[in-house]
């Protein structure tokens, strides 16, 4: 049965802070794990909300650039993120080369995060690729529940899992891995791997997902074939992240909606999804 949890999550106001590089982990040759060390503390965060982060100093690159908050030190007062970056730009790539006590400026928290699962529901997270980001700190806060957790994690290939060693080292929750190319785990989609392993007929269950929106759309269409909520937070390109720029809208059942003030995560149901799923 459908249910909204929409009432359950938690909008803070985003306050513009200082942080400062405290580490940069290179993960193969697109990412890298940021951890920044705030000014001041930010109070709650939500698995799912993001940040805007500028480099301080560079008149090259004027627009701030969005990365989902992939972890944090303490989800009542949170004074460091963690943020994993993919190179695909100029802003990510500059991201990536700062070095340890770089300067930055953080507008956060943003956005609307995932809701808490209701009691007694079972909980499948599905993430392809950079997709981990924001679903991570949303799996840990889970696992400390003591919630039926089951994790699908997929990737073009194995040096795509970028999380795959903490994730493997937590205990409590099962956890299903594909590549496309067969490098780890069971070879194909991770959606093929979903529908194989969840009686999607089961009731008490909702979904969480984050990846590339192909995938997305095909969690999505199972999730409508078994009536099940499944909660998405989708990518989009931002200059502002508090709904100025009008650079981020989604087109939904309620119309175009902003991601950075609606979103990033919307009830996948109320997504009008673009293009073809890939299951």
């Amino acid at each position: 049965m459908q249910t909204d949890y929409t009432s359950q999550r938690t909008i803070n106001s985003p306050i513009y802070l200082n942080g400062i590089i405290i580490e940069n982990e290179q993960r193969g040759d697109q990412y890298h794990h940021l951890k920044v060390s705030l000014s001041k503390s930010v109070g709650l965060v939500v698995p799912g909300q993001f940040a805007m982060l500028s480099i301080e100093g560079r008149k090259d690159i004027l627009l701030p650039r969005p990365f989902s908050i992939h972890n944090f030190d303490n989800k009542e007062n949170a004074s460091r993120f963690d943020f994993l970056i993919k190179v695909v730009g100029d802003g990510s790539r500059l991201l990536a080369q700062s070095s340890v006590g770089s300067p930055l400026r953080v507008l956060a928290p943003l956005g609307i995060g995932f809701p808490a699962p209701p009691l007694g529901y079972k909980v499948l997270v599905v993430a392809g690729g950079i997709g981990i980001a924001p679903l991570f700190p949303l799996v840990l806060g889970l696992r400390r529940s003591h919630i039926d957790l089951h994790l699908f994690y997929g990737a073009k290939s194995q040096k795509d899992l970028i999380c795959l060693h903490e994730l493997l080292l937590l205990k409590g929750i099962t956890i299903s891995i594909a590549t496309e190319d067969g490098t780890h785990g069971e070879q194909g989609l991770i959606t093929k791997v979903l529908r194989d392993k969840v009686p999607f007929q089961a009731e008490k269950m909702v979904i969480y997902t984050c990846g590339p929106e192909p995938m997305m759309q095909a969690v999505a269409n199972l999730a409508v074939e078994g009536m099940i909520t499944c909660w998405a937070s989708l990518e989009r390109r931002m200059a502002c992240g508090i709904g100025a720029c009008l650079g981020c809208v989604v087109k939904t059942k309620k119309g175009y909606l902003c991601s950075c003030m609606n979103g990033p995560v919307f009830n996948s149901q109320d997504i009008i999804w673009q293009g073809d799923a890939k299951s």
